[in-house]
């Protein structure tokens, strides 16, 4: 769940949502669940921008007053806790309800059990799959190359 606070558009009245299959960190649920995400470069984990928002240059660390907090939720948990950890170093389970909210640090506007009822029925985005037969192809291809050359200089001494 992403509540842009201040950010958002004038026809975004609720904050977005979305789900994600089985994300290896909290960035990585935020990108299964649709949006991009763009982190601080000097601090590993520490969101710059969510979906382009807001517009800045992503300096060393974005100011104190205005920046992106990172909430947990266990499912069926009322209230959020401000998570100790960057979205890089989290690891969420299956249920839990992931939130981020533009402002002062402040919880999102939306609660958790809320924030899961707006992603009930739809479908989490699976994983791409990643496929490696073209490494072994070209593994191969190298392998008959090399066998070739050996050959062809192995006739010429002959």
């Amino acid at each position: 769940m992403v509540d842009f606070g201040a950010l958002a558009a004038a026809d975004a009245a609720e904050p977005a949502t979305g789900c994600a299959a089985d994300p290896s960190n909290g960035l990585d649920a935020l990108a299964q669940a649709g949006f991009s995400v763009t982190e601080v470069a000097s601090i590993r984990g520490m969101v710059c921008r969510i979906d382009e928002l807001p517009e800045s240059t992503c300096g060393a660390a974005p100011p104190a007053k205005e920046y992106w907090s990172y909430w947990h939720a266990e499912p069926g948990a009322a209230e959020w806790s401000y998570s100790p950890v960057g979205g890089a170093d989290s690891r969420p389970e299956a249920g839990d309800v992931e939130g981020w909210s533009f402002g002062d640090g402040s919880a999102p506007g939306l609660s958790p059990a809320d924030a899961a009822a707006a992603t009930e029925g739809a479908e989490a985005e699976a994983p791409e799959e990643r496929s490696y037969t073209w490494l072994f192809a070209v593994a191969a291809l190298a392998v008959i190359a090399g066998l070739v050359v050996w050959r062809v200089r192995r006739d010429r001494r002959a």
